[in-house]
């Protein structure tokens, strides 16, 4: 067998198209469970095993840390496999971990030092508040965290504040904005650090400023191949349409059936605009389905073609039908949440047994702790992506910033977060004076340390705590050139006496940050076993930064999986439950019905989720949830509607006889008591039953169906009456769907 044949096997028509297809710009549209991963390797051990282009002349991009490393593993199976050496490193890493290589090298022509530090979100914050006291901003009139995400957003879209300047965007943002973005600056390259919009932004800026570097890099890399392409931002697609200008033989793979984050800079319109872009463009699309059940995937496929920023393609498959959807109604959050819970008890007791096949998903975090409730009664073991992460934790903070300051003394966040931990008797008063001193002197906070020492800024007893700090950093310093990592820990957990500080607290709690710093031990251990003589702190500190939440999950450990519907991305179970199925929860009220272009971004979410479900799907939701401490009503989600009645299957666990039952409208198993379709409940049936069609008058003189108006949510109408005089309550659906139920007395509702 020929190495072509050897690749090609095993793939379908479209499949072997896409890895036939080497040069030119090419566009794979690669639905749900299509095999994209396989199309990518196969078309890169294609181009290698041709003798195209060496292995490090092609640059792959992915999204995550995980995904670059499974298709690594996968690419050099394959070359082994038809007997390709390698002889250089692959060039397969996130956009982010790429522009750091990149930085690494030349970071000096954009007049930092090597190595910078790398501030996550956290650190950056930590800077910007420092920036708004500079500026006598009171940041509770100016949120910090307003200003990061502005920031934020102008270095996605390519623009520093002198662009900002120049270009008078006030559409972009404020005066405000524009004077902390432009002070934030100044003290990030004080600190000789970069966010993680900075790297991209800084490796674009690189290129612009050295065209040579970029021919360098246009020439070294013959093919670029980026995955995910509906997930860029606009800096990412700038990066990328660069790095290809000479050549054109770039090919993106992607979803926008799958594009769910724009809140966070993504624009579907690079993937929907690539054959503009590209003129001669080759599109291919991978349209049949490898991981679901007919009916899941009829069910998303049905749901998403109501959108209309979608390119034609028809997702299918040629797996068995499956079971049918489950649509179940519960009461409220916590009736919902025990169905959930007793669902995966009884399917494990029947044998179903692996944990690590069910996942429960979610639109926002705040759902999952009645959940965590539900499962925890039953004794069922889960973990929660999402929620506070190992790295996040604060003895894990304080050591990785004593390991920052020992190789880079600039870094302004990690001294000040580490000065008084252990504890020194160093005050917020003396770090607020110090802050000042660095400003005033135009120096790093650390360097304002040894110049408080040397100028007795401070009485003695002060400047004695001071000058002890800084010994101990200037010995990390000193030291971290001589040991290698593993052995240079336990020494910065001696020389700070940090261990010392919590056996002498003797608490269970601090019992268990000895543990995590133990385990912290284990994976800087794992680290150096993995990467070998190319082990360092600063390479350490960046895959750090680099690591994402999804990167860390303990796939080993035997549990149910909860997360939100954005984190479920890329990954797949045998059975999901969709939870909180309703309108203005999921969609969310952030998307209403005017905003048709949020309206689809929810839809691609429902989409995502569904698609995930290998053999089995439940979507629930409630007829009460508290929002806010109150109860609010919603409608079925829209997206269940938009589900052909023949894939699902209803039921309830509702037994009122309230319009809005199913128990009651359609049988005890929830299900029409007859063969008419018309009849299954719908969006439209639950809006027509809400709507009130009881004109019966209460003694109070309002109705079921009359038209009342209420000073702040306006007009709706009445659909159900409870109590009576003082105690009367009346629910009252309004024009945007929501359900809401008020003390008639203090309501100040106006009949219509």
């Amino acid at each position: 067998m020929n190495l072509s044949e050897f690749l090609l096997k095993n793939l379908n028509p479209p499949q072997k198209d896409a890895v036939e297809t080497m040069d030119g710009p090419l566009l794979i549209l690669a639905g749900a469970g299509s095999g994209k991963t396989r199309v990518l390797t196969h078309r890169m051990a294609h181009i290698i095993g041709n003798g195209k282009a060496a292995a490090d002349e092609i640059l792959c991009v992915t999204f995550t840390n995980k995904a670059a490393k499974e298709m690594e593993h996968r690419i050099y199976k394959l070359l082994s496999e038809i007997q390709v050496p390698i002889m250089s490193h692959l060039w397969i890493n996130t956009f982010h971990a790429f522009c750091v290589r990149i930085l690494r090298q030349h970071v000096e022509m954009l007049d930092y030092k090597k190595p910078f530090t790398i501030y996550d979100s956290g650190d950056q914050l930590s800077l910007i508040k420092r920036v708004l006291q500079a500026l006598n901003l009171n940041d509770k009139m100016y949120p910090p965290k307003s200003f990061q995400s502005r920031i934020s957003h102008s270095k996605m879209l390519g623009l520093q504040p002198e662009n900002l300047k120049a270009n008078n965007s006030r559409n972009i943002v404020d005066q405000k904005t524009l004077e902390v973005y432009t002070r934030y600056e100044i003290e990030m390259k004080k600190a000789n650090a970069m966010d993680f919009d900075d790297l991209l932004l800084k490796t674009y800026e690189l290129f612009r400023m050295y065209p040579g570097l970029l021919q360098a890099y246009q020439e070294k890399f013959k093919y670029i191949m980026v995955d995910e392409y509906q997930d860029t931002n606009h800096i990412q697609y700038l990066l990328i349409k660069m790095l290809a200008g000479s050549h054109h033989n770039i090919c993106v793979v992607g979803d926008e059936d799958q594009s769910i984050y724009s809140w966070r800079g993504a624009d579907i319109s690079n993937i929907l605009n690539f054959e503009k872009d590209f003129p001669n463009a080759k599109m291919i699309k991978l349209e049949e389905n490898y991981r679901s059940t007919k009916n899941i995937v009829n069910a998303a496929t049905s749901v998403i073609q109501n959108n209309t920023e979608r390119k034609d393609k028809t997702l299918f498959t040629n797996n068995s039908d499956g079971d049918s959807i489950q649509i179940r109604q519960e009461r409220t959050e916590y009736d919902e949440a025990k169905f959930v819970s007793k669902e995966i008890q009884r399917l494990i007791s029947s044998g179903h047994n692996n944990l690590n096949d069910y996942a429960i998903f979610y639109r926002t975090n705040a759902q999952s702790r009645v959940l965590e409730e539900q499962l925890r009664a039953l004794a069922i073991p889960y973990r929660l992506i999402g929620g506070m992460r190992f790295y996040e934790r604060a003895e894990i903070k304080d050591m990785i910033s004593y390991l920052r300051l020992s190789v880079n003394p600039s870094d302004n966040i990690a001294a000040k977060r580490i000065i008084n931990v252990p504890a020194r008797g160093i005050g917020k008063t003396t770090v607020e004076q110090l802050d000042h001193l660095s400003i005033e002197q135009n120096i790093t906070f650390f360097e304002a340390i040894k110049y408080a020492v040397e100028h007795r800024e401070f009485n003695a007893g002060t400047t004695s705590k001071l000058r002890r700090f800084a010994d101990i950093i200037d010995d990390l310093m000193v030291q971290q050139n001589h040991y290698k990592l593993s052995d240079f820990y336990p020494l910065v957990l001696d020389k700070t006496e940090y261990l010392v500080m919590l056996k002498k607290e003797n608490t269970p709690e601090a019992e268990a940050r000895l543990s995590n710093l133990e385990e912290l031990s284990n994976a800087i251990v794992q680290f150096e076993k993995e990467r070998g003589d190319d082990a360092s702190i600063a390479g350490y500190l960046e895959e750090l930064a680099l690591a994402s939440d999804l990167d860390k999950q303990d796939a080993e450990y035997n549990a149910v999986t909860m997360m939100t519907l954005h984190i479920s991305k890329g990954l797949e179970y045998p059975y999901v439950f969709i939870v909180g199925c309703e309108e203005n929860l999921f969609p969310s009220t952030r998307a209403d019905d005017t905003d048709e272009s949020g309206i689809e971004e929810e839809r691609r979410l429902a989409y995502v989720g569904m698609t995930r479900a290998r053999e089995k799907l439940w979507m629930t939701h409630t007829q009460i949830r508290r929002v806010w401490g109150q109860e609010q009503m919603n409608l079925p989600s829209r997206f269940i509607n938009e589900i052909p009645k023949n894939l699902i299957q209803y039921s309830s666990g509702v037994t009122s006889s309230s319009p809005s039952s199913f128990a009651s409208r359609y049988g005890s198993r929830g299900q029409s008591q007859d063969d008419d379709s018309q009849n299954f409940p719908n969006y439209d049936d639950y809006s027509e039953s809400y709507s009130g069609s009881d004109t019966s008058k209460s003694k109070s003189g309002y109705s079921k169906g009359q038209r009342v108006r209420h000073p702040t949510f306006g007009v709706g109408s009445i659909f159900d009456l409870e109590g009576a005089n003082d105690d009367l309550k009346i629910s009252v659906m309004f024009q945007d769907k929501t359900i809401k139920k008020f003390i008639a007395r203090y309501a100040r509702l106006e009949k219509v």
